[in-house]
């Protein structure tokens, strides 16, 4: 197909524009996550006299020294860290990381030293409007933000990083916040668009008690079927609500 004419550009711009590009491949929440991630196994080699070199033994040391300190969960989250800062300066890292030796021990951790996830009950709506009738009337502005904050969330399926602005301001992505000219108000809702979303998932189990078909909670959350599927297998609360609460 013919292309359409393009200029080209001089081998300095492409250098920047590479690195703006490369510069926004983390959001500055995880970077700072993952650099206190490698911050950890820095101090774990220092300790323990070992080169920072991620080989499949040092990292299934890393793990097992870990695991006794925090949840093993924790530490598969450490590794996804420590493979994002170490990678440009040890290219075999990720390979390291998926060895057999690291995955053994990392399953070993998870077995003897894991605790079960205590999962929270999801919120439903007669939760929202216990919220609403036990505040102090007539509510404040501060009040009714909160409220509006906490109806949003929930009917939108938005995580709390959707709904508020850090009070860090190097962690401020722009690119996540809403804004008001995106508000749309008719005589029967309200609609605003979500410039980049990470959709809770867990608010699907309300969705589902309140009677949604599979089919309609798939499309507010936006997930593909394949996954709608795994992340009902996995969770028995789901499961159970689109049994009992779901269509006749």
């Amino acid at each position: 197909a013919k292309q359409p004419p393009r200029a080209a550009w001089s081998l300095e711009r492409l250098i920047h524009e590479h690195s703006i590009l490369l510069g926004h491949a983390l959001d500055n929440s995880t970077f700072r996550a993952y650099s206190s991630h490698l911050n950890s196994y820095l101090t774990f080699c220092e300790l323990h006299h070992m080169p920072i070199e991620p080989t499949p033994d040092t990292l299934s040391y890393f793990v097992t020294f870990m695991s006794h300190h925090i949840q093993p969960r924790s530490v598969e989250a450490y590794l996804s860290g420590i493979v994002s800062q170490l990678e440009p300066h040890f290219p075999e890292v990720r390979k390291s990381r998926h060895s057999l030796l690291v995955r053994r021990t990392m399953r070993g951790a998870l077995h003897s030293l894991g605790r079960p996830v205590n999962r929270r009950l999801p919120l439903l709506r007669d939760d929202l409007l216990r919220v609403y009738n036990d505040l102090t009337h007539p509510l404040t502005h501060d009040d009714l933000l909160w409220v509006a904050q906490l109806h949003c969330g929930f009917f939108g399926l938005l995580r709390l990083g959707e709904l508020v602005v850090p009070d860090d301001p190097s962690l401020t992505d722009f690119t996540k916040i809403t804004q008001r000219t995106s508000v749309k108000v008719s005589s029967s809702n309200f609609a605003f668009l979500v410039q980049r979303d990470k959709t809770d998932t867990r608010g699907a189990t309300s969705l589902a008690v309140a009677g949604m078909s599979p089919e309609s909670i798939c499309a507010v959350g936006r997930w593909t079927s394949g996954t709608w599927e795994q992340y009902v297998r996995k969770n028995p609360t789901l499961l159970q609500a689109l049994l009992f609460h779901g269509r006749p």
